[in-house]
């Protein structure tokens, strides 16, 4: 057994830095906004409302029931449904 310590910097494969070169990077904050208000207005009416109120407003399922004037589970679903409807329109600027 040798005491010696190997290096810790190794190069990388060929493919490895191929790979990471061909990656493009992330979306500027303005684009993601763009991206953002155009997804939104892609939403059915009322979850644009619940997720607006809900998280975009921060006043929770309260708020957006308050908006909607519908019970707060209610509300509660349209602003997950429509997080979900969000994730899947921004999906592709996940890191």
């Amino acid at each position: 057994m040798s005491t010696e310590r190997p290096p810790r910097c190794r190069p990388l494969p060929a493919h490895v830095v191929e790979a990471v070169a061909a990656v493009e990077p992330f979306a500027s904050h303005p684009e993601v906004l763009d991206r953002l208000d155009a997804a939104l207005a892609t939403l059915p009416p009322a979850e644009r409302a619940a997720v607006v109120a809900a998280v975009g407003y921060g006043e929770g399922a309260v708020g957006a029931a308050m908006e909607l004037e519908v019970e707060t589970g209610d509300a509660e679903a349209l602003a997950r449904n429509g997080l979900q409807l969000l994730r899947a329109a921004l999906a592709d600027l996940e890191p």
